[in-house]
This record gives C-alpha cells, sequence and structure tokens, in this order.
C-alpha cells in the first residue's frame, strides 16, 4: 500500500502519522517537508518561509528534483505513507503539492484526507506560534481554514483522477475527550488499510 496522508497545515498529520509507525514500524515513511526543509535551509530560509519567499519558477526547479528522490525511494518499500500537503499557499496563491510532474514519480494507491473543525486547526496554528514561533503559511480565521479544506479536497481528487487511486476523507469535528484522540481515532483508521 502506497498511501498518500495530507490535512492542511495544523491538522495533525504528523501525530496521526506517528501513531501509525508505532504501530507498523515497517511502513516507510517519507516526509516531503523534511526534503524541502533542507533546500529551504542551505538558502537561509525555515521550514515554512520557502513556501512564501521562493518565486514560483526555482520552486518548481526544487520540487521536481525532490518528487525523483522520492520516486526512487518509494519503489524500494512496499508500504509507503508519503507526508505532504494537497497544496501551499504562496504570494500569488495556491500552487499545487503534487503537481502532475510529482505524481509521474509515484505510484499511490490512495490519498488519505485528515479533516477538523477549523476551530481546532485555528487553535493548534496559534499554539504554534505562540509557544514555538512557527509561522506557517496558512489562513489564521475560521473562514481561510475552511476554505483551504475545500481546496485540499478538489487537488486530492485532481491527483486521484490522474492516478487512478481513491481519496479516503477523515472529518473529526466532535471535541476531543482526550488529547490526541483524533490523531489515534485517525491512525486506527488507516491503519486497516495496510492488513
Amino acid at each position: 500500500m502506497k498511501m498518500v496522508i495530507s490535512g492542511v497545515k495544523g491538522a495533525g498529520k504528523s501525530t496521526t502519522i506517528k501513531y501509525i509507525i508505532e504501530q507498523k514500524p515497517d511502513i516507510k515513511l517519507i516526509r516531503v517537508g523534511d526534503y524541502f526543509e533542507k533546500i529551504f535551509n542551505q538558502m537561509g530560509f525555515k521550514r515554512d518561509e520557502g513556501d512564501k519567499k521562493i518565486k514560483r519558477e526555482d520552486y518548481v526547479k526544487f520540487h521536481k528534483k525532490v518528487f525523483k528522490e522520492i520516486g526512487k525511494e518509494c519503489k524500494k518499500h512496499k508500504n509507503v505513507i508519503i507526508d505532504t500537503n494537497m497544496f501551499f499557499t504562496k504570494p500569488e496563491g495556491y500552487y499545487p503539492g503534487l503537481p502532475f510532474f510529482a505524481l509521474q514519480e509515484l505510484e499511490v494507491d490512495l490519498i488519505a484526507l485528515l479533516e477538523y473543525n477549523p476551530k481546532f486547526i485555528l487553535e493548534r496554528r496559534e499554539k504554534d506560534l505562540k509557544e514555538i514561533g512557527r509561522e506557517r503559511s496558512a489562513a489564521m480565521t475560521i473562514e481561510g481554514i475552511e476554505k483551504e479544506q475545500e481546496v485540499q479536497k478538489m487537488y486530492a481528487f485532481a491527483c486521484s483522477e490522474i492516478l487512478s487511486c481513491t481519496v479516503k476523507i477523515i472529518r473529526r469535528d466532535d471535541e476531543e475527550k482526550y488529547e490526541f484522540e483524533h490523531a489515534k481515532e485517525n491512525a486506527k483508521e488507516l491503519l486497516q488499510l495496510f492488513n
């Protein structure tokens, strides 16, 4: 199973994936952001700064290089999770996280989208900004986050059409009864697809 797991920034992808890997450590995890972070750091940018500050034409070059590497790595493993975003917010507008050239490098079976009540995502983004100074290239309003989740779906279905793969949407609108409840439930649901 080759699975893309996506969610808008602050949707808790990393925590969900952490719980999946704890249960099934033989899954190869590929974090697209880690590849970009290396490039951004070489250019003097923090992890999220490059999305906003690197010109589109340069970004496309980096993106092609990154997905050539990711494509090679994917082919080496039976079970893979690709942790990425369906789009990035640039000053000019939305930019695809998985453009056609990236999809050509992957053999994805499923795209899983994590969606939440926008209030939860806004709280995470505000907490990240306050506690660790992580300013994401993303909306800081309920309306903006809801729009991002709609745009995410549009990109996912466009990718699904090209790849002939399925899209699974996991939506959590209920309040968590305990910390990380949503991430644990997401992981449980997605793990079943690897069995």
